[in-house]
């Protein structure tokens, strides 16, 4: 069941952070959780997120699924970097001051569906007619700050052309895996992005640590990430995992002491994925 922004902004006695002339927008599920990683694995587009995670990275991950609005709950309130965010990219953000649970229990007695999982991948049904096109972008490892806005740019680029949303949503969550371990664990690193009529190519080469064991790093729930990290809402041992989910192909690279290289294809063309 669909439920207007209006109507869960009554729900949940919210106060409405921006976005005021988005009231009437449907709502065709919801979602809730503190860590980004799962959001970026069971989100997709038409989605409300319920968080506690008032950051930018909560907006950010919001964008890159394709999310209709965000409720922050237990009267937490986005920082202004995630509010300027929001408004510059046309999410609504709301506040309510009952818990996440009663949040979830709200809407959902309500009638509003939640999300059970990720459904499987669906062929994308588009390509693009453009000739092929390359971008390289920077990523500065350590700068969280900034972490996501190479994704945001990536999916940006991928609108303007033309791109079948459902491949802009999978090549989104896997861009924004890859761009977030390089801020994560590397020094420094690089982003090639090459479009072609027939797929979406994805390089993302650091200057870091490396990965010992690749095979174990691959496991769902597996991760190294730090205090610092889990409190902004990662190391949930989803990144690399989302990545292939989100792929036709998927290859890393790595070399300890030395660093990491991912390569990753989503194919355009019908027919094509196995």
């Amino acid at each position: 069941m669909d439920m207007r922004l209006r109507k869960i902004r009554d729900l949940l006695e919210a106060e409405i952070l921006c976005g005021e002339d988005c009231l009437d927008i449907e709502i065709e599920e919801a979602g809730a959780s503190d860590l980004m990683s799962d959001v970026l694995a069971l989100g997709k587009p038409g989605l409300l997120l319920i968080t506690g995670l008032a950051n930018a990275q909560s907006v950010r991950t919001a964008i890159i699924i394709g999310a209709r609005a965000i409720v922050y709950v237990r009267g937490k309130r986005p920082d202004q970097e995630g509010r300027e965010l929001a408004v510059r990219m046309g999410i609504p953000l709301l506040s309510t001051q009952f818990m996440m649970y009663r949040t979830c229990g709200l809407l959902f007695g309500s009638g509003l569906s939640g999300i059970d999982d990720r459904p499987g991948l669906r062929r994308p049904s588009g390509k693009s007619d453009e000739a092929s096109l390359v971008q390289e972008f920077f990523i500065a490892g350590g700068d969280f700050g900034r972490a996501g806005s190479v994704s945001i740019k990536i999916m940006e680029l991928l609108k303007e052309i033309g791109i079948d949303p459902t491949v802009i949503s999978r090549a989104s969550i896997a861009a924004y895996e890859a761009e977030m371990n390089v801020v994560m664990y590397a020094r420094r690193g690089e982003f090639r992005l090459t479009l072609t009529p027939s797929a979406i190519h994805m390089i993302v080469s650091d200057e870091g640590p490396g990965i010992p064991d690749i095979e174990l790093a691959m496991k769902e729930g597996y991760s190294t990430a730090t205090e610092e990290m889990r409190e902004m809402g990662f190391g949930a041992g989803m990144g690399l995992p989302n990545i292939k989910k989100n792929s036709d192909r998927f290859e890393i690279h790595s070399e300890v002491g030395k660093g990491t290289r991912l390569e990753i294809v989503i194919d355009l063309k019908q027919g094509e994925r196995a």
